[in-house]
């Protein structure tokens, strides 16, 4: 269900974002400008279940390391719901068996991953931002490159949604 989920976000996301912002003469960090050498296929590692945040969420990585990499090469991204809206996002490397120790998601960090590529470092993020009736007012996308382990925002953009009248 939630590849679904992911998929479904992906498509849509495209479509209405990153397509848009992308014929927007270079505008934004393209995925072809952060490749990787290659992606891993070898033997998947184990979950490292010395980090707390593995141990807690094992089930879900340890599903998540039976996919194929899509972020960096190496890198299976995985989300989970966590209550009303809320969702998390944690990247598992299946070289190594070591989660990113950065995450996007939860409580307080309402990004959502949309857009991964198994050939690139490059990650895309959006934030929804709603008004008093809970309806997106406006849309923040972030890039992130992934640079010795850690993710580095390298660009933020901002986007107001108009509202359809009836």
């Amino acid at each position: 269900m939630h590849k679904l989920l992911i998929k479904m976000l992906f498509v849509i996301t495209t479509i209405f974002i990153i397509i848009p912002l992308s014929n927007a003469k270079n505008t934004v960090p393209q995925f072809s400008e952060y490749p990787v050498k290659s992606v891993y296929t070898g033997t998947t590692a184990r979950l490292d279940i010395s980090d707390p945040d593995a141990r807690m969420f094992r089930t879900r990585l340890n599903d998540a390391l039976q996919q194929k990499a899509d972020f960096a090469g190496e890198y299976v991204t995985t989300m989970w719901g966590c209550g009303a809206s809320c969702r998390m996002y944690s990247f598992v490397n299946k070289r190594t068996g070591k989660l990113l120790q950065a995450g996007f998601g939860g409580e307080e960090n309402s990004e959502d991953v949309i857009a991964t590529n198994p050939w690139s470092r490059l990650l895309v993020t959006q934030e929804e931002h709603m008004d008093q009736n809970y309806a997106v007012e406006s849309l923040t996308v972030r890039f992130y490159v992934l640079e010795n382990g850690e993710l580095k925002l390298i660009k933020t953009t901002k986007k107001a949604v108009t509202q359809e009248k009836n």
